[in-house]
């Protein structure tokens, strides 16, 4: 008899665990649905963050980043706050300002890639390097990001775009 029970009780907690954590296909299509359009307002209004969450330099091995280190375009002003692995060639003494400045953007394009991914290409001069950025930016918000220097190796980074 006690086995019985014990049987029951798993039995109806797998049950309530199932029946909890299932999403129909139609919640799944509007919570998608949704994020879509969140990450195209953001990408219209040009006012969007990427949380970098992986970072891939040149040379040496992929890095998980565990700090808040981020990639912001407000309008026409990008803040890169971005961690650098890798060679540079020619940079102030003391390693200058790397990857971390505010610097306004000097060129902005945006086309669609396919049909759920939007190509951004932007310049930004910091005063001390021009560096290019070319973002790939899902409909579901998953971000890779190629960084390209006159004075350092490149370096690419992936993370998720911050939905409001």
């Amino acid at each position: 008899m006690k086995k019985y029970k014990a049987i029951l009780a798993i039995a109806f907690a797998a049950t309530l665990f199932a029946a909890c954590s299932t999403l129909t296909t139609a919640e799944k299509a509007e919570r998608e649905a949704k994020t879509a359009q969140a990450v195209a307002a953001a990408l219209n209004d040009r006012h969007y963050t990427v949380e970098i969450e992986w970072m891939y330099p040149m040379s040496g091995r992929a890095r998980n980043v565990l700090s808040d280190f981020m990639l912001e375009v407000r309008g026409d002003t990008l803040v890169s706050y971005l961690p650098y692995f890798g060679r540079a060639y020619n940079v102030p003494y003391g390693g200058g300002k790397g990857m971390n400045f505010v610097a306004p953007i000097t060129h902005y394009h945006s086309a669609k890639s396919g049909h759920d991914a939007t190509e951004i290409t932007l310049i930004v001069d910091n005063d001390e390097d021009i560096l290019q950025y070319r973002l790939k930016i899902f409909s579901n918000g998953k971000t890779n990001i190629d960084v390209e220097s006159r004075k350092r190796e490149s370096i690419s980074y992936s993370g998720s775009m911050v939905l409001k």
